[in-house]
């Protein structure tokens, strides 16, 4: 849908009309509150030193047969969109516009105003200047040209267009398939493919894989049709599809959804074009997608281990923690000394000292020594949800599984996690 602007559309109105149209426009009243959870929202998407000035701008459009604002904002990698309804006290009937405004001072200003406050919103494009009136204070905003701020394709109208046909998947699966792999990404090349979160969704279920190298996560779910209240019906995808997506996105969209997911109806998915688009009923999210060929994850993978050990994930966290206060920060290497029934913890720092601590187990195996970054096993270990964990591998320098000790019953309605940590070799 197109929206005009203030000067589009003074010449359809009478004299009398136009005249109070000059200078800023008729007000726009918003809940303080809910501007700046949309304005926070969309701000993820701004550019920190962007090359061309209107990327660090958010687009406030308002549609008069709507009642509400749509804030958008983007780096042109990433794209996000929301809205914000307008208060009922806002003066009709509400004229169409667009304006840009600075997201990093629309924040700040957002921030520091009482809350639960009235926001009021004027615009003058003549003068590129935004007005924003709050209880007793008064701030002036600079604009820059809407016309200049990048257009933002949108899922719904690329459903209407017969483009694509969105998937349906449940932010309950989505959010938590996100939080057990995208911390395994690599953080020091965005570009790559070690950069992004493999994703796969089919009539088979849903997979999210992650590697750096040195460790690898990865989340399989089943998607079965399925209602109830909040989540409404959901239909297992007919068709496969596969990508690579940048482990921000991701990370941008689980800080999006907030902590109900349950909560929200179903997300719909789409990708098209080199990008995703994710729309649920409170945001969009664009984004490119990474391209490449993903390594062959399943291959690193042991399928069986000679070695087990279970334990208490609450303990094991803890007792790594105490152990890594004396890590060398270079390297956070922790050794495991495992005997019967009892796992040592230690570490050694030359210029500081050393530590030591130890916890019961379950292992009735030969005695062994494993080292590995303390920082990649806690990761692990914190991503599984469940009381009791499983270690398995086949030696001190074999790939080490690390996920929840679950019965074959559990497992088969919990999906299928696990978090796989290359060991470090230590004198």
């Amino acid at each position: 849908m197109s929206i005009a602007t203030i000067d589009s559309i003074n010449s359809s109105v009478s004299p009398n009309a136009q005249a109070g149209l000059s200078g800023f426009s008729a007000k726009l009243v918003f809940q303080r509150d809910s501007l700046l959870q949309a304005v926070s929202a969309v701000a993820r998407a701004t550019s920190v030193k962007p090359i061309q000035p209107i990327l660090s701008h958010i687009l406030l459009e308002v549609d008069p047969l709507e009642q509400r604002a749509t804030l958008s904002a983007t780096d042109m990698d990433l794209s996000i969109r929301t809205w914000v309804s307008l208060d009922e006290t806002t003066p009709q009937p509400v004229l169409a516009l667009k304006m840009t405004l600075s997201a990093k001072k629309l924040l700040e200003i957002l921030s520091k105003l009482p809350a639960a406050s009235w926001v009021t919103l004027r615009y003058d494009p003549s003068r590129q200047l935004a007005k924003l009136d709050c209880a007793a204070s008064t701030f002036e905003l600079r604009t820059m040209p809407a016309e200049e701020f990048p257009d933002i394709a949108s899922l719904p109208a690329a459903v209407e267009a017969g483009r694509v046909a969105p998937l349906q998947l449940p932010l309950t699966n989505l959010n938590k398939a996100i939080a057990q792999t995208v911390f395994a990404a690599a953080s020091y090349d965005t570009n790559n493919v070690l950069g992004g979160v493999f994703f796969r969704v089919g009539p088979s279920g849903l997979e999210l894989v992650a590697t750096d190298g040195s460790r690898l996560a990865r989340r399989m779910d089943i998607i079965s049709a399925a209602s109830d209240d909040m989540q409404g019906a959901i239909q297992p995808p007919m068709t496969t599809t596969v990508a690579i997506i940048p482990a921000k996105t991701l990370q941008e969209f689980t800080k999006l959804i907030g902590s109900n997911p349950e909560k929200q109806i179903p997300a719909q998915l789409a990708i098209l074009d080199g990008q995703i688009y994710i729309l649920s009923e409170n945001f969009e999210l664009i984004s490119r997608l990474i391209d490449g060929q993903y390594p062959k994850f399943e291959q690193l993978i042991p399928t069986q281990n000679q070695i087990i050990v279970r334990a208490n994930r609450n303990a094991l966290i803890a007792s790594l923690e105490r152990a890594s206060v004396m890590a060398n920060e270079r390297t956070n290497v922790v050794k495991l000394h495992l005997e019967a029934d009892r796992l040592g913890l230690s570490a050694n720092n030359p210029d500081v000292g050393d530590s030591k601590d130890e916890m019961p187990v379950e292992f009735d195996g030969t005695p062994m020594d494993i080292a590995f970054n303390y920082k990649y096993v806690l990761d692990a270990l914190k991503a599984i949800d469940t009381e009791g964990i499983r270690m398995e591998t086949n030696g001190a320098l074999a790939p080490t599984i690390f996920k929840g000790d679950l019965t074959p019953e559990e497992a088969a309605t919990s999906g299928d996690y696990l978090c796989l940590v290359m060991p470090v070799q230590v004198k």
